[in-house]
């Protein structure tokens, strides 16, 4: 199996048993993002509950919002991160990132305003995730980070699950406080709560971020190509000593 995320690896048991890591990030990130767009324009008008209406036979016309008159946050400026912020400069967006890392260079490029994540929640009217899991990250959106949410904003998690407390994401999905969310990773894969899924502005897809033709044949390539230089393609963010 091959995939660009690392957070299932144990990495300290590697540097203690001097096991070499091949890494190459990024082979999958257009995939990802326009998973992301399509949940966002989907969820900002309304298509799961529209969808859901049809089916039961009634017809009933729903006001939602253009993603080109949002402004969108991005919590993790990495790779996915990066390509999602080019893209959304064609819909013309405000957009705001918030990273652990500055990249002033990139921000000055694309017209992204870098921000703290209190900022990036209060001010968005879509906030997605792109973040790697890890003990730093896990729950990073509990009950008071989604509380800070304006009304009627869209949460999207295409990143990793356990970034976000589930129980909350579903009090306020039911409370109304958000308008919707499209998850396409949990906590529990498959996931097992079937109240959250079930829920008319819940938009869930089963891990197929990554899915697309062309990505699965980017991952697969970069997977040949680094055991064919028997080297590490690329540095992560990894433990002292890898």
């Amino acid at each position: 199996k091959y995939g660009v995320g690392y957070d299932m690896v144990d990495l300290d048991a590697m540097v203690d048993h001097s096991v070499r890591l091949g890494w190459t990030g990024g082979v999958n990130k257009r995939s990802v993002s326009e998973l992301v767009i399509s949940m966002a324009v989907a969820l900002l008008r309304h298509v799961p509950i529209a969808n859901g209406e049809m089916r039961t036979g009634t017809f009933r016309q729903h006001v939602g919002r253009q993603l080109s008159d949002c402004t969108i946050g991005i919590v993790g400026c990495g790779h996915v991160g990066k390509d999602l912020a080019k893209l959304l400069r064609a819909f013309g967006c405000r957009v705001l990132a918030n990273d652990i890392l500055d990249f002033p260079e990139f921000y000055s490029e694309t017209g992204v305003m870098p921000a703290s994540l209190e900022t990036v929640l209060k001010d968005s009217e879509v906030v997605t995730l792109h973040l790697q899991l890890d003990d730093t990250t896990k729950n990073i959106l509990d009950e008071r980070h989604l509380g800070l949410m304006k009304q009627g904003a869209v949460l999207i998690n295409a990143a990793r699950g356990g970034l976000v407390d589930e129980a909350a994401l579903k009090s306020v999905l039911k409370s109304g406080a958000l308008a919707g969310a499209g998850f396409d990773v949990f906590r529990t894969e498959p996931p097992d709560d079937l109240e959250l899924l079930n829920l008319p502005n819940f938009l869930a897809t089963p891990h197929i971020g990554g899915s697309a033709e062309e990505a699965i044949l980017n991952m697969g390539r970069a997977a040949i190509a680094g055991l064919d230089d028997n080297q590490i393609p690329e540095r992560g963010v990894f433990p002292e000593g890898w």
